[in-house]
């Protein structure tokens, strides 16, 4: 990381002010973009200080119109680099007309209707997956872990409960999303196979999981 993002008080007062690692991780990425569309250096954060408020209010309408129309983001993805913009000029005490701007971003609309996996559906997932992706499949679908929490998770999150052949799972730990959730004696099985060491044979399939 350059000494510029380090040692300025706008970075500090951006990312400090998060609690979440995931957030400002995301937090990061999207603002960054915001800069290129400003023509700003990535990292040069105190230049993204220097626009008067008339200014300001029209870059910010123009990226959001430019997400929207160009890049045909979702309305979801669209709050999302919003929200890092706004987070930005608030913790460095620009004062916006957010009520104002937040009309660009049209009204959400539901696209896509979600449905949960099947028994039968998981069933095939699990015949043709490796021992590795089994365990991934089950804590998603038995303890309903999002897909972004299982590269964090450590074996010490994880709790046996020998009593009801099941473990407990400490998810996002020390983090202001934690929550604790259950798996399947199924799914503890699965891990137990993997945790001890036991070989990842992967069945060759034309099936791609959706993981």
């Amino acid at each position: 990381m350059s000494n510029v993002i380090v040692e300025s008080d706008t970075y500090k007062n951006f990312i400090s002010s998060v609690d979440s690692e995931v957030t400002k991780k995301n937090y990061r990425f999207v603002f960054s973009k915001f800069m290129i569309f400003c023509n700003i250096d990535e990292g040069d954060y105190d230049k993204m200080l220097q626009f008067d408020q008339k200014t300001l209010e029209g870059k910010i309408r123009d990226y959001t119109i430019h997400l929207k129309v160009d890049k045909k983001l979702s309305y979801n993805s669209i709050n999302l680099y919003i929200a890092a913009v706004s987070h930005f000029y608030q913790m460095n005490d620009v004062v916006l007309n957010w009520k104002k701007l937040s009309t660009f971003k049209g009204k959400r609309r539901l696209c896509v209707e979600d449905k949960p996996y099947s028994k039968e559906q998981i069933r095939q997932m699990l015949d043709f997956a490796d021992l590795r992706l089994k365990c991934i499949i089950l804590l998603m679908s038995s303890a309903g872990l999002r897909r972004g929490a299982i590269p964090k998770l450590r074996i010490r999150d994880l709790k046996k409960i020998t009593k009801h052949g099941l473990y407990k799972i400490s998810v996002y730990k020390k983090e202001s999303e934690a929550y604790t959730a259950f798996v399947t004696p199924e799914c503890t099985k699965h891990l137990d196979q993997y945790l001890n060491g036991e070989p990842c044979k992967v069945k060759r399939s034309q099936i791609q999981l959706r993981l």
